[in-house]
C-alpha cells in the first residue's frame, strides 16, 4: 500500500480515523434507502454485520501498521488510536447486527435450593486438539466441549450405552473414544462387514438422539487468536493461555443455561477428564480463577451462585456421559478446523443439543467460536438451524 509523498503521515491517518469513526457510529434509520437495507432485513443487520467485519480485518491491519511503526521507531501514537476507534466502531454495528449486550450482573442468585442427587446437573468436559500455541504450531485448533445432564439421565445414559456396546461387541468394558470411531479402527472395523459398522452407527446416533443433555463447546483458532490478539495486545482482558480462555468462554454460557433455564437455584458440579496431577492442578486453578475474578461479560457473583466451588475429575472408563463429551470435542475440532464449513461425524445430530436462548447471540448460543470475524456467516447459518436444547 503506497502513501502520498506530499500528505504527512499524521495528518493521513487522523483523517481516515475521523472519517472511520463516523461511519462506524452511523446509525441505520427507518428512511434508509433499500440499497442499504435489504429485503427480509428491516433493520439493516445484514450490512451492519458486513461493516462490522471490514472494520474488524481494518483495525488488525492499523494494529499492524502501528506495531511496524513502532519496530521503526516512528511515533505510532495516532495508528493506535485509528485501530481503538475501528474496535469501537465495530463493537457499534455488531451491537446493531446481532442484538443489545446484556449487563454483566444480569444473573441473580437467591436462596439454594436442595434437589435430589438425581436432579443434580453437571457439566462434563473434554477436549480435542493440544492448547499450547507458537508458530509451527501442527494443532491449530483447540476445542473444548461439554456436556449438561443430570444425574438421572447420566444414569440411563449408563445402562443404555452398556446394553449397546454388549449387542455390537459383546462387552461393555470398553469407553467409546473418537478418532478410533471415526476411522473404523480396531473393534470398530467390525472385519470389514459394513452392514454391522452402519447398523452401530444407527444405534449410537440415537442413543445420542435420545439422551437427555445440553451440548456446549468452545473452538480456539489458535492461529488467528496468536496474530490478532497475543501479537498485538488489542483485549488486556483475555486471558493468554488458550485453556483458560476456553474454560471461560465455556463456563460463561453454561452459567446463562442455568440461570435461565432452571427454576430454582441449585449448584451445579463440573467434571473434567482426569488427565495427570500437574494437568487437573492447573485446570482447577483456572476454574476457581473464574469464581474468583469473573470474566469481562459474567460477574465471579454469578458462577459462585451457580456452580460448586469443586470440581471433579474422572479418568475415560467403561460408560459414562464422558463419551459423549469426547464425541462433541471431535466433532466441534474438526468444523472448527475447517472453518464451520462442513458437518463432521455426529455434527448433525449433536447440534440439536446446543444450548440456545432467545436471538443465539452473545452468549446466549452454547458453541463459541473465537476469533470469529472471518467467518461469521458460517456461524450465523449453523446457529439458524441448532437447537433448541431441552434438559
Amino acid at each position: 500500500m503506497s502513501m502520498s509523498r506530499h500528505v504527512p503521515p499524521d495528518d493521513r491517518l487522523a483523517g481516515i480515523n475521523l472519517e472511520l469513526t463516523q461511519v462506524g457510529s452511523r446509525p441505520i434509520s427507518s428512511d434508509s434507502t433499500p440499497s442499504e437495507r435489504p429485503h427480509g432485513d428491516p433493520e439493516g443487520r445484514r450490512p451492519a454485520r458486513a461493516r462490522a467485519q471490514r472494520l474488524a480485518e481494518a483495525a488488525r491491519l492499523a494494529e499492524l501498521v502501528a506495531i511496524l511503526a513502532g519496530e521503526a521507531g516512528v511515533d505510532a501514537a495516532e495508528a493506535w488510536e485509528l485501530a481503538k476507534s475501528l474496535g469501537k466502531a465495530e463493537q457499534a454495528d455488531l451491537l446493531r447486527s446481532y442484538g443489545r449486550v446484556e449487563p454483566r450482573k444480569r444473573f441473580k442468585g437467591g436462596p439454594i435450593s436442595r434437589v435430589p442427587e438425581a436432579d443434580v446437573n453437571r457439566l462434563y468436559i473434554d477436549e480435542s486438539g493440544k492448547s499450547g500455541i507458537g508458530h509451527g504450531e501442527p494443532w491449530q485448533v483447540f476445542s473444548l466441549a461439554g456436556i449438561a445432564m443430570k444425574s438421572g439421565h447420566a444414569m440411563s445414559f449408563r445402562a443404555r450405552a452398556d446394553e449397546l456396546k454388549v449387542r455390537h461387541f459383546g462387552s461393555s468394558s470398553f469407553t467409546f473414544h473418537e478418532p478410533e470411531m471415526r476411522r473404523g479402527h480396531g473393534r470398530y472395523a467390525f472385519d470389514g462387514d459394513r452392514s454391522r459398522a452402519d447398523a452401530f452407527a444407527n444405534d449410537l446416533n440415537d442413543l445420542v438422539r435420545e439422551t437427555p443433555f445440553t451440548a456446549f463447546g468452545v473452538g480456539v483458532r489458535k492461529a488467528a487468536f496468536r496474530d490478532q490478539f497475543l501479537d498485538t495486545g488489542r483485549d488486556p482482558y483475555l486471558p493468554t493461555d488458550v485453556y483458560a480462555l476456553a474454560i471461560q468462554m465455556l463456563l460463561e454460557r453454561y452459567v446463562d443455561f442455568l440461570a435461565t433455564t432452571n427454576g430454582q437455584r441449585s449448584l451445579a458440579q463440573v467434571v473434567f477428564e482426569s488427565q495427570g496431577p500437574l494437568e487437573d492442578a492447573v485446570h482447577q486453578r483456572d476454574y476457581v480463577r473464574v469464581l474468583i475474578e469473573g470474566t469481562q461479560w459474567v460477574a465471579d457473583g454469578a458462577f459462585r451462585d451457580w456452580l460448586q466451588t469443586g470440581v471433579r475429575f474422572t479418568p475415560k472408563q467403561g460408560s459414562d456421559p464422558m463419551e459423549l463429551a469426547d464425541m462433541l470435542s471431535r466433532d466441534l475440532y474438526e468444523w472448527v478446523r475447517d472453518d464451520c464449513a462442513n458437518a463432521p461425524g455426529r455434527w448433525p445430530v449433536l447440534s440439536q443439543k446446543i444450548y440456545c436462548r432467545d436471538d443465539r447471540q452473545l452468549g446466549k448460543f452454547g458453541v463459541k467460536v473465537f476469533p470469529d470475524s472471518d467467518i461469521r456467516d458460517q456461524i450465523q447459518a449453523h446457529r439458524a438451524i441448532s437447537g433448541p436444547s431441552k434438559n
